[in-house]
């Protein structure tokens, strides 16, 4: 008899369950079905400045020390980072639409408010900003618009998507500026920890960013990077930009973990490139030891870190295995990187670019005067000194130093090479994005490590979008790319 009931209730509940639809079964009762904007800012912040390309960090060998091979900062042994060493690279991910999604979703998710607004639209304008300057053309007013039924977005012009993005950021700092000095209207924020004013600071300073990045586009009406520049310039309270390297757009690295990504006792590390560790030794730059260790010889000769001697470098154009035999020559990168958690932040744009793209635009007769140049040059150095905490006495002394020392008559060049030197560890793709529109830096080539000898400008398309999109990513090469869609291809913004 209880057998019966047992079966009895066993068929009940399975004609019960039977008449539940499959889509019951896919909902998860203790999972939110209304998307929260703390939340989603959280996971955006956490992939912005942790695991994407705009960042530099220690949980990520490829924006950490591949780009670094790739601006010739150091050198690669065993094979590591011979790819961007060699500027051999094909392709790479378009993961900054998932980014624009969710940021979308912040933007429109119940809940939301303008502060949360401006950062969505902020966030946005830096994804494009990556995807436009890995590629050139990319989908841009069509893309993220499944819920329109738009599968395969039309490619946006490499022009019209730098004028979306800075659309976005005149937003963003509208926006902001109806929250001025709020602290409380968003939650969830763990980069600037709820400073709307930090925030407003950062959107500017990234729309600098982006306006030096047009600076072969000068004679563009539609753009003008001259005007916006003394725009913003002369209007320091609708434009406040960083103060301070208390302003940076950075993530404080983790001082918990025990092991960070780099140590690894089996872990064939990292070289100095010879050009890179040659100038800064000419110059006599402190920041040198802060980089670099010294080499083996030296550290038996009983030399100190700060005696420039004890330094040496290798060709970056050499061939991985030439340089990998010579590796007890060769100062490896300071072994700080691979050994504390804490040691360099993940910075995504800081106060010493800020200066130097100020002084970078004086020196193009965009605003102001040489006098002017020279003092934000100065400030870049400054502030990038500051942030390995070297002496002010220091500091002080090197800007006095005869090759550092400001000079009217190649202002550009010594600018943009101080901002180089200032990139190591930071910003991401930044300092090659610049290096590439300036050719400051000549980059190394015509050694046997860079068959073809040529420098990489560009990514291809990923194999997907010929899959997903056949139709119009043919018709952006073709609108583009008269070689096809190879890395060597110049895409419109560098082009004069």
């Amino acid at each position: 008899m209880k057998i019966t009931k047992y079966i009895s209730a066993i068929i009940l509940l399975g004609i019960v369950i039977s008449c539940k639809k499959m889509d019951y079964f896919q909902t998860n009762p203790n999972a939110p079905t209304t998307p929260v904007p703390s939340s989603i800012l959280t996971r955006l912040e956490s992939t912005l400045f942790i695991n994407s390309p705009v960042a530099s960090s220690g949980a990520n060998e490829d924006p950490y020390y591949g780009f670094g091979t790739a601006m010739q900062y150091f050198v690669g042994f065993s094979y590591h980072s011979q790819i961007a060493q060699s500027y051999q690279w094909v392709t790479t991910t378009m993961n900054e639409y998932l980014q624009i999604s969710d940021a979308q979703t912040m933007v429109s998710a119940p809940g939301s408010n303008d502060a949360y607004r401006a950062i969505g639209k902020l966030i946005t304008a830096i994804q494009f900003y990556s995807l436009t300057n890995k590629f050139g053309d990319v989908p841009c007013t069509q893309a993220v618009q499944l819920a329109n039924s738009i599968k395969e977005p039309a490619f946006d012009s490499q022009k019209k998507v730098y004028q979306v993005i800075l659309a976005n950021l005149d937003t963003a700092n509208t926006l902001l500026a109806t929250q001025s000095g709020a602290t409380s209207v968003i939650s969830g924020d763990f980069i600037y920890n709820n400073n709307i004013s930090k925030w407003r600071r950062f959107t500017n300073s990234f729309r600098l960013r982006v306006i030096l990045s047009l600076s072969n586009k000068t004679s563009d009406p539609d753009l003008n990077p001259k005007v916006l520049f003394a725009d913003m310039m002369n209007n320091p309270s609708k434009y406040p930009i960083f103060e301070s390297n208390s302003d940076n757009a950075q993530q404080l690295t983790n001082t918990v973990t025990p092991t960070p990504f780099f140590n690894n006792p089996g872990f064939v590390y990292y070289g100095m490139a010879k050009a890179f560790t040659d100038s800064l030794i000419q110059l006599r730059d402190p920041r040198l030891a802060q980089w670099a260790d010294i080499t083996a010889a030296a550290k038996a000769a009983g030399k100190s870190i700060y005696d420039f001697t004890a330094y040496n470098g290798l060709p970056s154009d050499s061939s991985g295995a030439f340089n990998t035999a010579r590796v007890s020559e060769a100062s490896i990168v300071n072994s700080k990187y691979f050994s504390r958690a804490d040691y360099e932040t993940n910075l995504i744009l800081g106060f010493q670019e800020v200066n130097f793209a100020i002084s970078e635009g004086i020196a193009r007769n965009w605003w102001g005067n040489v006098a002017d140049a020279e003092t934000y040059y100065k400030r870049g150095i400054t502030a990038s000194m500051a942030r390995y905490n070297i002496p002010l006495d220091s500091i002080n002394r090197y800007l006095s130093g005869p090759r550092v020392q400001f000079n009217p008559n190649r202002a550009l060049q010594q600018i943009l090479f101080q901002r180089y030197i200032s990139g190591v560890n930071n910003s991401g793709f930044e300092p090659y994005y610049t290096q590439r529109r300036t050719g400051i830096p000549v980059m190394a080539v015509k050694g046997s490590g860079v068959p073809g000898g040529k420098q990489a400008l560009r990514w291809q398309y990923p194999v997907s979008e010929y899959t997903l999109n056949e139709k119009n990513i043919k018709l952006a090469v073709t609108n583009q790319y008269p070689a096809g869609d190879i890395i060597t291809e110049r895409m419109w913004v560098i082009k004069p």
